[in-house]
């Protein structure tokens, strides 16, 4: 008896490695396994128009349309402000005036001479 326990127990450490060792090499093939990439544009992506790209868009659900038309549009609006970046510092600041910053004596005096001057 003992020498069949001790004998199932030397088999059953040696099926236990020997799955070890199946896991390890099964693991590795999955690691160099090439998997697609989605980040770069295949062929037809890149030949769509930006109104085709909103369409497609739309078709999948109404969320993925309106997160395609407003990622269009912030990019409409980054090349606008990009061809006059003096005038986007200028909003941006005044946006942010507006919303962080209480006017102060020298702010009022700066509205003042800004009416005045036409600016």
């Amino acid at each position: 008896m003992k020498g069949f326990v001790s004998s199932f127990k030397l088999v059953l450490r040696r099926s236990f490695v020997l799955s070890l060792m199946v896991l390890i090499v099964i693991s590795t093939l999955f690691t160099f396994a090439q998997q697609p990439s989605y980040a770069y544009p295949s062929s037809e992506n890149a030949k769509l128009t930006p109104q085709e790209k909103i369409d497609r868009a739309y078709t999948y659900s109404q969320g993925v349309g309106r997160r395609e038309k407003m990622k269009q549009e912030s990019y409409e609006e980054a090349i606008e402000e990009s061809e006059n970046p003096e005038k986007a510092y200028k909003e941006n600041t005044k946006v942010y005036r507006d919303e962080n910053i209480k006017p102060g004596l020298i702010e009022k005096a700066e509205e003042v001479v800004e009416t005045v001057t036409g600016k």
